[in-house]
């Protein structure tokens, strides 16, 4: 392991003490307890990944060349098992407290929860799959990718708090996990171009729904 790897392991610790600070300013004590137990949580939320690429490595289902095993890695492996863990511990055990008051309250937890995941991720990344990832470009884009899944994901959770179609949960996981899996498969086949274009499609995304969350009456969600 070199320098920049070990470096980029703090990444998400230290975002996640930023927002607990900017937090601890707005939030009242319940709710600030809550915010900062979801990181710690999130942290939990890689252990389905983990399960799933050690028995497929086993299975020896990964490490051969091929567009079918690269998919699999990207969607399914990771994209699917990430974003999945991150919905089930927003949604069933954050999203029905009190705590949350506002839809974009979605997003702040999920981004916690996204940075607990990173946290244990990069470093797992770095010491079992280094002969597979370009593992530099993963331990440096990771905490701002999941930031930015977190945040499309978090935005429709948080919707679904306030109004009764509760098919905004399920489409704000098929996007995360669209949208992990193909920072993935940009990561796995090398091609940075689309790499680039992605993360630019998903930022301006993550924009647009921060601002609506943000911007949103309750009285005008139904």
């Amino acid at each position: 392991m070199d320098t920049l790897s070990l470096i980029s392991f703090f990444i998400a610790p230290a975002l996640m003490v930023l927002m607990a600070l900017l937090a601890f300013k707005i939030m009242d004590k319940a709710s600030y307890k809550a915010y900062l137990s979801s990181y710690f949580l999130g942290i939990l939320t890689v252990i389905p990944m983990i399960i799933a690429l050690m028995v497929a490595d086993n299975m020896n289902l990964i490490h051969e060349r091929s567009i079918r095993r690269i998919l699999l890695f990207s969607f399914f492996l990771v994209g699917f098992f990430a974003e999945f863990s991150k919905f089930l511990l927003l949604r069933f055990y954050f999203l029905p407290k009190e705590i949350f008051t506002k839809p974009a309250d979605g997003i702040l937890y999920l981004i916690n929860i996204s940075l607990g995941f990173v946290t244990v991720a990069n470093v797992y990344f770095t010491f079992f799959w280094s002969d597979l990832l370009p593992i530099h470009a993963v331990n440096f884009t990771l905490p701002v990718a999941n930031i930015l899944f977190g945040i499309i994901m978090g935005f429709f959770l948080g919707m679904t708090k306030f109004r009764t179609n509760f098919v905004d949960s399920y489409t704000g996981l098929a996007a995360a996990i669209f949208f992990q899996g193909l920072y993935n498969f940009c990561l796995l086949s090398k091609d940075y171009l689309l790499l680039g274009i992605v993360a630019l499609g998903t930022l301006i995304i993550a924009i647009i729904l921060s601002s609506k969350a943000i911007n949103t009456d309750l009285d005008s969600v139904v």
